[in-house]
């Protein structure tokens, strides 16, 4: 799986230089410095939590789930820093996006970048590297309708539609390949994931930070942990930090780091702005020039025989109280 794909994927199910990664504020410029190697699956990767703590986290998961369940709409905007020092600088961001994301509960959402820059080597010996958005350049654009998924394939001019199986739908976003952004569960993140709360800087008010480690061989194969931040004030990720599974503070500082600004929950509409904003979900249209291309979902028992023609095989009340305290 690409990075650029893995970062949509994650977005979808659901979707930050120092010492150590939770020293520094979230930044544009922030670099995770944790130098460890991926975890062995199965063995907790940091030390065991003492009791305060693994209350703490309880808390901390408890409350973010009873607040996601009380989400219906949600809306935000995004900016995204990718870091990959192999084909990009090796001291900063190779691109900087930013974005929407929209939500309707229960497995609806809409993904799409509008502004990319890419990072310019500079001309000269000694000059400043330039940031540009290229002509032509079309982000990343996802919709889910709880049915299937369509991704806009701009390059090869596509819109591929996928079919999600029977029992992801209704829950595609949720159930994702990181539970985090919508649809928190504190059992299904637990069982998927070694999580631990993060030290927060004392300069940084009204936020939690959690670390997740993948407890599966095919998450682990993806990405090596993510850094998730919660504001306080709306319990939602304000932050997330995917890191490559390759991920090496001095030798491969690969990651994707996004804050969610501008976040709006469960506004008050009339009808008629409901209906368009809806609209956002609905099975989109090929643009001119663009062919559809339909991967459909075969049961694994439908599998020895062929696939129809044209198609491709794809199996694939807010709650009373105070959030917690330290």
């Amino acid at each position: 799986m690409s990075r650029n794909a893995l970062v949509v994927a994650v977005i979808l199910g659901s979707l930050l230089q120092a010492e150590l990664a939770w020293a520094q504020p979230l930044a544009a410029n922030s670099a995770p410095a944790v130098n460890s190697p991926p975890p062995q699956i199965g063995t907790p990767p940091f030390p065991p939590m003492s009791p305060q703590e693994q209350k703490f986290l309880d808390d901390v998961l408890s409350y973010w789930q009873q607040r996601s369940q009380a989400v219906e709409r949600y809306r935000c905007t995004f900016r995204r820093w990718d870091y990959d020092p192999v084909f990009g600088p090796a001291n900063t961001f190779k691109t900087y996006s930013e974005g929407s994301i929209k939500y309707s509960a229960p497995d609806k959402g809409m993904y799409k970048i509008e502004k990319t820059l890419h990072w310019t080597a500079p001309a000269q010996a000694g000059g400043k590297p330039t940031f540009v958005q290229r002509p032509d350049d079309v982000g990343e654009h996802w919709i889910c309708d709880g049915q299937s998924v369509f991704e806009h394939d701009a390059k090869n001019k596509h819109l591929i539609q996928r079919e999600l199986p029977p029992h992801m739908r209704g829950q595609a976003i949720a159930d994702g390949p990181l539970p985090f952004l919508f649809g928190a569960d504190a059992a299904k993140i637990k069982h998927r994931y070694w999580i631990h709360p993060l030290p927060v800087p004392p300069d940084v008010k009204g936020e939690y930070w959690l670390e997740a480690y993948p407890k599966t061989r095919q998450d682990a194969a993806n990405y090596q942990k993510v850094h998730v931040i919660i504001a306080q004030d709306d319990f939602l990720p304000k932050g997330l930090v995917i890191f490559d599974r390759n991920f090496d503070s001095v030798r491969n500082p690969a990651r994707s780091t996004f804050t969610f600004e501008n976040r709006e929950v469960n506004w008050s509409v009339a009808l008629q702005q409901l209906n368009i904003f809806n609209r956002e979900f609905y099975e989109p249209k090929p643009p001119f020039g663009w062919k559809k291309v339909v991967e459909k979902y075969e049961s694994p028992e439908a599998q020895d025989s062929p696939p129809a023609a044209g198609g491709t095989v794809h199996q694939a009340q807010l709650p009373v109280g105070s959030p917690p305290r330290r």
